[in-house]
Order: structure tokens, then sequence, then C-alpha cells
């Protein structure tokens, strides 16, 4: 059975592959995943896990918003993002 801090240390593994400082907060089951990807945007991916787990993403700075100059880090955050979707939703 899957659960939450499997899943963290594979979305930590991948951030290490990739170079990326990463570093996670805690709110009760939930544990989020913030890979810093520049200033002011990063990925976060939220996972809770009760009898099955959810995950999600949003990308930015903390409020989940980006300024016009990290545009430029959009595909590269969605690369990020579908490597780890990949990584964890397999079987």
């Amino acid at each position: 059975m899957v659960d939450v801090n499997s899943i963290v240390n594979r979305i930590m593994g991948i951030a290490r592959e990739l170079g990326i400082t990463a570093s996670v907060e805690e709110y009760g089951r939930e544990k989020v995943v913030i890979l810093e990807l520049g200033e002011d945007f990063s990925i976060y991916v939220s996972v809770v896990c009760n009898n099955e787990c959810d995950i999600e993403y949003a990308i930015g700075d903390e409020n989940f918003t980006f300024r016009p100059g990290s545009i430029n880090l959009l595909r590269r955050a969605v690369e990020i993002i579908e490597r780890i979707n990949d990584e964890v939703t397999k079987a």
C-alpha cells in the first residue's frame, strides 16, 4: 500500500536527480513538497493519503501566481510535473 511518505520520498528523489532545491511542509495529514525553480517560482505538490492518495499540483509563488518574467519557467515546470506524475502514479 502506498503512503504519503513513500510518495514524498519519490518526489524528493526526482528533485535530487534534477538538481532542484526541494523542501517539505507538513499540515496535519497533508504534506506539501516545494520544488524551487526560480525566484518566486516553485512547483507545489500536495499529497494527502487516507484510503487513497490524492495528489495536487500548483505553480508560482506562495499565492500560486507568477510574473511575466517567469513565463520561461512554465515549460520546465510542466515537464517536471509530468515526470513526477508518471512516477507517483505507477501501479
